[in-house]
């Protein structure tokens, strides 16, 4: 048996937008907050969402996001001002930070204005605020997902409220919102929906309606991202990719996630983007998971765009960490440590960390990963001098005496 969640409106297509205040309308709210961050004010997407609200705008505040990554303390400070004010109405504009932020503000100003009594499965007593979440990327699909995921600085990690009352009462995704992105964030957050649709595809509690969402978000990202990357003005891959990375936030958020977002977990901490760390992972962890699971990895490899006809089951399933590879090396993403700062010496301590703290997303993973893995897996992603092979059921480190 499984279920399958997701906002109860979901308006999506060029100029969704508009649709904006009849979506309000059916609330008819008196105090309306809305969570963006100052990037998107400097572009005038603040001002463009403000008139698509039409008389409601007069009912409007603005709460500024000025951290890229949110944590609990900003969440929080939103969630105050929104029981200050007597909001009965949140809108989240922007990126994976303003929509945490929005989301996290939402269930937490009804459940006594403290976050970390919430971090867990299912712990909410009750909906909260109704909110209204508009991408201006496409990557986090947080407007879909049953999480709200902040930083916790004193505990050097990111920590989660996953419950489905933490979802939107509707998602705005109007790709005319990403057509400003830079090349740069347009790569990275497409490798974080690319990341989330493969790990939600090859999770061990994925579904056939899940695997549906996921197959068809790998398939629309292999074609398009590397169109929008080149010309942000190419409105065909505007609009691919932000259904994308829209379906794969319903597939993943009913699925779950897998080893590559648990480890990367500790990563978040050491000066990498979220993007970043999960672009050193992926694809060692894919190369990792394909032992015993060769059809569903070959599965990916053909989404993603490989000729897999033909060609052995073992090796179809390889292809599929070689696409990614590629498509890294495209958009000029490495996929080794090294290049971010990490020094060989802390491989074997940050592995460790990582395993330590992801372990509320490793039970997802399709394979059981054991810290000895955790540790081959960082080995592999430190430079391309690294390697590992896998005997039985366990990972041993390959030492090689030229590695860097």
């Amino acid at each position: 048996m499984y279920q399958i969640v997701q906002p109860r409106i979901l308006c999506m297509g060029i100029g969704s937008l508009k649709s904006m205040e009849r979506i309000i309308q059916q609330r008819d709210p008196q105090r309306i907050l809305v969570v963006t961050g100052p990037h998107v004010q400097r572009l005038g997407i603040l001002e463009k969402a403000l008139r698509a609200m039409g008389n409601y705008a007069r009912r409007a505040e603005t709460f500024i996001n000025p951290a890229p990554e949110p944590d609990v303390a900003i969440v929080e400070e939103c969630a105050q001002a929104v029981r200050d004010k007597g909001v009965d109405l949140i809108v989240g504009l922007g990126g994976g930070s303003p929509m945490d932020v929005a989301k996290g503000a939402a269930v937490v100003a009804v459940h006594g204005g403290k976050m970390r009594p919430l971090f867990g499965r299912n712990l909410l007593a009750r909906k909260g605020i109704p909110a209204i979440l508009i991408p201006t990327t496409a990557g986090s699909s947080t407007e879909t997902t049953q999480a709200v995921v902040v930083g916790v600085p004193e505990e050097g990690t990111k920590k989660s409220i996953w419950d489905p009352r933490t979802l939107p009462e509707a998602a705005i995704v109007d790709p005319e919102l990403s057509r400003q992105m830079p090349p740069k964030l347009t790569a990275e957050t497409g490798l974080d929906a690319l990341v989330h649709a493969v790990e939600g595809h090859t999770s061990r509690y994925a579904n056939p309606v899940t695997r549906m969402y996921t197959g068809e978000a790998i398939r629309l990202i292999a074609k398009y991202l590397i169109r929008a990357y080149r010309d942000g003005s190419d409105l065909e891959a505007r609009e691919a990719m932000a259904r994308a990375a829209t379906i794969a936030g319903i597939g993943m958020t009913n699925s779950g996630l897998g080893a590559i977002h648990a480890l990367a977990l500790a990563l978040d901490y050491r000066g990498f983007t979220h993007c970043q760390s999960l672009a050193v992972l992926a694809p060692w962890v894919l190369r990792f998971n394909v032992a015993g699971h060769e059809e569903i990895y070959a599965e990916v490899a053909e989404a993603l765009g490989e000729k897999v006809q033909g060609v052995s089951l073992e090796r179809s399933a390889r292809k599929a960490s070689d696409a990614l590879l590629r498509l890294q090396e495209a958009m000029n993403i490495s996929p080794y440590l090294r290049d971010y700062g990490v020094r060989k010496e802390d491989l074997n301590s940050l592995a460790l960390r990582a395993h330590e703290v992801g372990q509320r997303l490793l039970p997802m993973n399709i394979k059981e990963v054991h810290p000895e893995d955790a540790v081959a897996i960082f080995q592999e992603a430190f430079s391309p001098g690294s390697n590992y092979s896998e005997r039985e059921k366990k990972v041993t480190m390959v030492k090689k005496p030229n590695c860097p």
